[in-house]
C-alpha cells in the first residue's frame, strides 16, 4: 500500500477534490504572501529589512509543513479508500466461500438420500415414480432456496430426470458426470457452461455419483444460484448511493461476475495481485484491489477465485460525510491510538508558525510607529491576514483529515459488525433448511409411523446425519406425545420416553399446517445442550402414509457456543495477523442479552446495551460511533440482523440480534 502511495501521489491530488482545494488555497495564499512582501520591500526598506527576512522564513516555515500536510491529507484519504474496498472484497468473498461450504455438504448428504437412491436404482421407472421424485426434489429446492436447479442422471450419463424440465430425457456428454462418477467418494465442483441447462450461461453446480451397496447407481447434480447470491451478497456491501466496481475473478483473472462491466464486450483479464495498483480500463483510470478467499474448514472455494474492486478515480471523495462534532470535538486526545503523532505534529507546528508570525507582526508595528514608516503598516495587516487564513486552512484540512481517519475506522467496524450478524444469518438460515429436510425424511417417517417405533432406525439415521453435520451438539426424535425417542448419540439416552422440554419449540410442531413451516426455541439453558443456553430447531415429522397426520418432530441442537463464538472471532480486527488488543465482539438480543462474546468481560446471560443511535440502527441496519466503557474510549460497531433470503423475511420467525464490535482508540 505504501507502494502505491508514493507511486501516485500527484494523480491523487487532481482527482480528490478536497485535497486539491486545499494545495490550491495554500499556493494561492502564498503567492500573495510574497507579493505584498515584495511591496513591502521596495515601499519600506529601512524599516522593513529584518522583519520582512523574518516573515520569509516564516513563509518558508509554512511551505515546508503545506508539503507534509498535503502528503499525509493524501495518504490517509487514499488508505481510507484501499483499506474499506479491501475490507468489502474480503468480506464478498468469504461469505460467498462459506455459502458453498454449506453446498459441499448439501450434496454429498443428498447423494444419500433413501428416495434419490430408490429412484436411480429402479430400472423401470413409471409417471408415479416421477411425480414422487418431483414433489421430493421440489421440495428440497423450496427449502434450499439457494438452489435454482436438480437433475438426476444414470451411470452412462444419460439426464432422466431435471426438476425445471420434468419430461426432459437426454444423453449429457459433461465432463462433471465422468468427474462424478471416476470419484464417487468426493463431490464435484464446476462452474461454466453446461450441456445439463441448456443456455448459454455459466452455471455453478454441484455434483455427486449416488451409491447404492457401493455400487454406482446414478449421479445428482444441484444448479446453485449463482448470479442471484452474489447480487445479494455485492448489494450488501455497497454504500448510500454507491455503484457498483465490484467483480469476482476466477483464477484466470476472467471477470465471472461483474454487472457493471458486463456490457463493455471482450474484457480484459485482471491481476490476481492483492497489492492495488492503478489501471486503465474502459478508458478510465482505476484502482484495482483483489482479495483472496480465506478458507473455511478447510473449504477454499472454487479454483483461486478473487474479489476484485475496480474503482473510476473519478468517484474518489475527499468528503466522508462524518459529524466531527458528534465524533471527534473534545475527543482527539483519546484518539493517539488511531492518529499518528505525525499528524497532531503538523497541526502543533502550524499553530507555533502562526503565534511567531503575530510576534512578528507585532513587533513591525512597533517598529514602523517608532519610525513613523506609515506606509508599512497595511502591509503588516495584509501579512498578518494571510497568516490566519494559512491556519485556519491548516486548521480545516487537519481536522477534515482526522475525520477521514476516524471515519474509516468507524466504516471499518460498521462494516466487520454487519458482516457478523449477516454470516450468524446465514448459517441459521441453514439450521432452518436442515430440520425441516430432515423432518421429510422416509427412513425417520417410516420409522416413527410403525406400530412399534424402530428407534434402532431412527437413531441409525440420526447418528449418519450428525456425522455429516458437526454444527449441532445433537439431534434427537420425540414421539405424537412429546417424549423423546431417540438422539443421535448415546450421550442423553437417559432421556429417552421422558417428556421433551418445555421451551424447546416442539409443543408449536403439532400445529403446522405446512411442510416448510418450523418452530424455533428462545435462547435459553437445555439439558440436551448440558445446561447451556442455544437455539433449538424442531421440525415435524409426519405419517409415511398419511401427510396431514403429525406423528412427532425431529430437534436439532445447534451448538451455539463453538459456532457463534469462531462468528465473532472471525470478524475481529486483526494486526499482522494477530487479533488487535482489547478488541471483542458479541451477539445481543434487542433488549441486550447477551448469546455470544469473545471478552471475559461480558459472557453469556449479561446484559450489554450501550449508548448508541438506535434510531440510526434501525433505519440503515448499522451504525459505528465513538464510546465511552468503564472510562476507556471505543470505537463500537453495531449491526442489526436482516434476515437472508426468506429466513427471518418471509418465512415469519422473528428474532432480532445485534452483532455489536468493539476496538479500543
Amino acid at each position: 500500500m505504501d507502494a502505491f502511495l508514493s507511486s501516485h501521489q500527484e494523480t491523487m491530488k487532481r482527482v480528490i477534490k478536497n485535497i486539491d482545494r486545499y494545495d490550491q488555497g495554500l499556493k494561492s495564499l502564498s503567492t500573495w504572501w510574497e507579493k505584498i512582501a515584495l511591496i513591502g520591500k521596495i515601499n519600506s526598506f529601512e524599516v522593513a529589512s529584518t522583519i520582512l527576512q523574518d516573515m520569509d522564513n516564516t513563509l518558508g516555515q509554512f511551505n515546508n509543513l503545506q508539503d507534509r500536510l498535503i502528503e499525509s491529507l493524501i495518504n490517509e484519504q487514499v488508505r481510507k479508500t484501499l483499506l474499506q474496498n479491501t475490507s468489502r472484497c474480503q468480506m464478498a468473498i468469504d461469505v460467498l466461500i462459506r455459502n458453498l461450504f454449506e453446498r459441499t455438504a448439501d450434496i454429498g448428504f443428498l447423494s444419500t438420500d433413501y428416495d434419490v437412491v430408490q429412484f436411480l436404482k429402479n430400472t423401470q421407472i413409471n409417471e408415479e415414480d416421477r411425480a414422487f421424485i418431483e414433489h421430493r426434489l421440489r421440495a428440497y429446492i423450496n427449502i434450499y432456496s439457494v438452489y435454482q436447479d436438480a437433475m438426476l442422471l444414470t451411470p452412462d450419463g444419460e439426464l432422466i430426470f431435471q426438476l425445471s424440465q420434468p419430461n426432459r430425457i437426454e444423453k449429457i456428454q459433461d465432463s462433471i458426470i465422468r468427474q462424478a462418477i471416476n470419484e464417487p467418494d468426493d463431490y464435484v465442483e464446476y462452474f461454466g457452461k453446461t450441456q445439463l441447462i441448456g443456455d448459454s450461461e455459466n452455471h455453478l453446480l454441484y455434483a455427486n455419483a449416488v451409491l447404492d451397496g457401493g455400487m454406482v447407481v446414478g449421479v445428482i447434480v444441484l444448479c446453485f444460484r449463482f448470479q442471484n447470491e452474489l447480487e445479494g451478497i455485492v448489494d450488501r456491501l455497497l454504500l448510500e448511493d454507491e455503484d457498483s466496481h465490484f467483480a469476482l475473478l476466477n483464477g484466470a483473472g476472467e471477470m465471472i461476475f461483474a454487472p457493471e462491466f458486463s456490457n463493455l464486450g471482450d474484457v480484459p483479464k485482471l491481476s490476481l495481485e492483492t497489492a492495488p495498483r492503478m489501471i486503465t480500463f474502459n478508458g478510465r483510470k482505476m484502482i484495482e484491489i483483489c482479495a483472496k478467499g480465506q478458507a473455511y474448514q478447510d473449504y477454499a472455494g472454487p479454483e483461486n477465485w478473487h474479489m476484485a474492486s475496480l474503482l473510476p478515480l473519478d468517484q474518489m471523495e475527499g468528503d466522508n460525510g462524518v459529524d466531527n462534532k458528534k465524533h471527534q470535538t473534545g475527543l482527539l486526545n483519546d484518539f493517539t491510538g488511531l492518529i499518528s503523532a505525525d499528524l497532531f505534529g503538523i497541526r502543533r507546528q502550524s499553530v507555533l508558525i502562526n503565534d511567531d508570525l503575530q510576534l512578528i507582526v507585532l513587533n513591525g508595528i512597533i517598529t514602523a510607529a517608532r519610525e513613523d514608516a506609515v506606509e508599512f503598516m497595511p502591509v503588516l495587516e495584509a501579512i498578518k491576514k494571510i497568516g490566519q487564513d494559512i491556519d485556519n486552512i491548516f486548521d480545516h484540512s487537519i481536522e477534515s483529515l482526522f475525520s477521514t481517519i476516524i471515519s474509516a475506522q468507524l466504516n471499518a467496524i460498521r462494516l466487520q459488525a454487519s458482516l457478523a450478524v449477516d454470516i450468524m444469518d446465514r448459517n441459521l438460515f441453514e439450521r432452518a433448511n436442515d430440520c425441516r429436510w430432515w423432518g421429510l425424511s422416509s427412513l425417520l417417517r417410516t420409522a416413527l409411523s410403525a406400530s412399534k417405533i424402530d428407534r434402532e432406525s431412527i437413531e441409525q439415521t440420526l447418528s449418519k446425519i450428525h456425522s455429516l453435520y458437526t454444527v449441532y451438539h445433537t439431534l434427537y426424535v420425540y414421539d405424537k406425545q412429546g417424549h423423546y425417542v431417540a438422539f443421535s448419540g448415546d450421550q442423553y439416552n437417559e432421556k429417552i420416553g421422558q417428556p421433551i422440554e418445555s421451551n424447546s419449540g416442539a409443543q408449536s410442531v403439532f400445529q403446522h399446517d405446512s411442510i416448510y413451516e418450523y418452530s424455533v426455541s428462545p435462547f435459553v439453558a437445555f439439558d440436551s445442550y448440558q445446561g447451556e443456553s442455544t437455539y433449538i430447531y424442531n421440525a415435524a415429522l409426519r405419517d409415511v402414509k398419511d401427510h396431514n397426520t403429525i406423528i412427532g418432530g425431529i430437534g436439532i441442537v445447534f451448538d451455539s457456543s463453538v459456532e457463534f463464538s469462531a462468528i465473532l472471532n472471525d470478524v475481529l480486527p486483526r494486526e499482522n495477523g494477530e487479533i488487535k488488543m482489547g478488541s471483542k465482539a458479541l451477539f445481543t438480543t434487542e433488549q441486550g442479552l447477551v448469546i455470544a462474546s469473545t471478552s471475559e468481560e461480558y459472557v453469556v446471560g449479561d446484559t450489554f446495551l450501550p449508548s448508541i443511535d438506535l434510531v440510526e440502527l434501525e433505519e440503515k441496519g448499522a451504525t459505528a460511533t465513538v464510546i465511552k466503557l468503564k472510562d476507556n474510549t471505543y470505537l463500537i460497531g453495531a449491526a442489526k440482523s436482516a434476515g437472508y433470503r426468506e429466513y427471518k423475511r418471509e418465512d415469519g420467525y422473528e428474532n432480532p440480534i445485534i452483532a455489536w464490535v468493539i476496538v479500543p482508540c
